[in-house]
This record gives C-alpha cells, structure tokens and sequence, in this order.
C-alpha cells in the first residue's frame, strides 16, 4: 500500500510529491509584532499575492510540485493563508508542528513532556479548527547551541515523533556543529535518525563534518541554496555525491514570500531570490561537475518520497 503524507488540502499519495522542496516558508514573521499591529506589520492579502505569484513561477518555469513549509508556531504559521497559496497556485504544503529555539518565560518553566502534549494533539487532531494536520516537525538549535532550554525543546520534539511517527526536521548552526549534540538527544531519546532531516549543511564546506553526520544515518538538507552562493555549495554537494551519499541528500532554499528578518519591513520584497534557484542553477551546476540526471533526480524527487515514507 503506497504510504500518504498528509498537506493543506488533505492528504496524497507519497509517490505524488513530485519535484519537492524540504524547506521553504510563506511567510516567516514575529507572531507577536503580527498580532500587535497586524495589518501594518503584515498584509496578508499582499503575502498571499505574493506568494502565489512566486510558487506559480516556480510551478511553471521548474516542474515545483510540493514544498515542506518549515515554519514553526513561533514564527508564524498560519495554515488558512498557506491553504490559500496552495489553492491559487497549484502546490502541495506540507506544513510543520513544533518549535523555533525559544526562551520565552512560557517555554523555560515547561517541561518537555508538557509541551509535547501540545504538539502530539495537533498531529493527531489537526491545528486548531483548520483541519490540517502537520506532516512534518520541526525543531531548531541557534547560536546558544545546545544549552538546557534548547535540549528541553529538541526532547520535546523526539517525544512527539515518538507518539506520531512525524520525521524531524532540525534548523542547526553548522559553525557551531550543533549537530552533534542534536544527534545524541535524539538518539538517547530513542528518535528514528533515518527519519531526521539536519537542516541549513549548505552553510558549511566541511566534506569530513558532513560525512560524520550522514554515518549517523540522518539526511541532510542542503537547504539555503543562494544565487551568490550555488557553485561553491554545488562543489560541496558533488563530493558527497561522487563519495555515495546522493540518496541522503535534499534541497531547498529556505526562503519566504514574506519576512520581517531585515532591516526593515519592505526591503525582502524587492530582494533578486526567488523559489527557482535550485533549479535554475544548482541543478546545472551539478550537471557541469558531472552528476548525472538519475542522481539529481533523488535530490528533488526521490529522496523527499523515501524519506516521507519511513
């Protein structure tokens, strides 16, 4: 029986994905500046605009099918606008349960269990009365590192795994190699790490560093792919390949339709990227460094359907 996966529209077939972004987000926001100032921080009709006309490109010019949305519930997921660039665009949305790094007073003084309590519910009932349910979890290690709050969140997130079965997806900080330490809580905690993607290597060159996290049995996501930044991480990208690692391996670009990271409020919408970079010039680059088109295929098909079917 072919495994489903579950998006804003309902479920599909694994095998229906089709050309595949692990990490990309609709919008990427302040919940609490959202909900101060709303329509003055965030217009969502705007984003949805936005939005649509940025995944149909990629629909049109580049085969997208479905993209992972990443975001977490402290960066402002919304399932009603990402259901609606879904519905004008003509891309699946698989959208995330979990939890950013955060050290809000309402996080620090939890325990995991309890939080997990929160994030196993809606996995198992839908997010809120949207009916969605999560297909993926999504957990993240900054600058901090691996420090007490943020291994409470990352066991929060491997007892919500546990209960549901969702893969990992894990934001890491590779100049730290937190990594590491995100591995060993997982597998202490008993985590599939077959079914845990280690988030943003294409932040790093370091070929040895990246093979001592693939041994451990994890994907990776080379997941920040910039237009300035391609050839180098394709060279990277082409070493693991050629040494057999192209089945662990996925893409994307982690980027928005809408952020409030910059300097200011506007300055995202008139940035050059876009959702076709992987595409366009990634992939390309690749071919030139002679990888052939059965192995980038796994990079943005195959190896997204294996990894949502464990």
């Amino acid at each position: 029986m072919t495994k489903k996966i579950n998006t804003v529209l309902g479920e599909i077939a694994v095998n229906d994905l089709g050309q595949t972004l692990c990490h990309e987000h609709v919008v990427c926001v302040s919940p609490s500046f959202y909900h101060a100032f709303k329509k003055n921080w965030m217009d969502k009709e705007q984003v949805v605009e936005r939005a649509v006309t940025l995944f149909t490109q990629a629909r049109e010019e580049c085969g997208l099918s479905t993209v992972v949305d990443g975001t977490p519930i402290d960066l402002y997921r919304d399932v009603n606008l990402i259901k609606s660039v879904s519905q004008k665009s003509g891309v699946n949305f698989i959208v995330s349960s979990g939890i950013y790094y955060n050290y809000e007073l309402a996080v620090r003084r939890k325990s995991a269990q309890y939080l997990s309590e929160f994030f196993i519910n809606e996995c198992k009932n839908g997010i809120l009365d949207s009916g969605v349910l999560p297909g993926i979890l999504k957990c993240a290690t900054g600058d901090r590192g691996v420090d007490e709050v943020n291994s409470k969140l990352l066991e929060a997130i491997a007892i919500t795994h546990e209960e549901t079965g969702l893969p990992i997806y894990a934001h890491n900080e590779h100049r730290l190699k937190t990594a590491y330490k995100q591995i060993e809580i997982f597998k202490n905690m008993g985590a599939d790490l077959e079914k845990i993607i280690i988030g943003h290597c294409s932040d790093t060159d370091d070929v040895e560093y990246l093979e001592s996290v693939l041994d451990n049995g994890c994907y990776l996501g080379f997941d920040r792919i910039y237009p300035s930044a391609y050839e180098r991480q394709a060279k990277t990208m082409a070493t693991l390949i050629k040494k057999g690692y192209g089945d662990r391996m996925v893409v994307s670009h982690d980027f928005y339709a809408y952020g409030d990271t910059g300097v200011d409020l506007v300055s995202h919408n008139n940035s050059k990227r876009d959702f076709t970079t992987v595409h366009k010039l990634l992939l390309p680059a690749l071919r030139q460094l002679g990888i052939t088109d059965e192995q980038i295929r796994k990079l943005t098909v195959d190896n997204p359907q294996a990894y949502f079917s464990k």
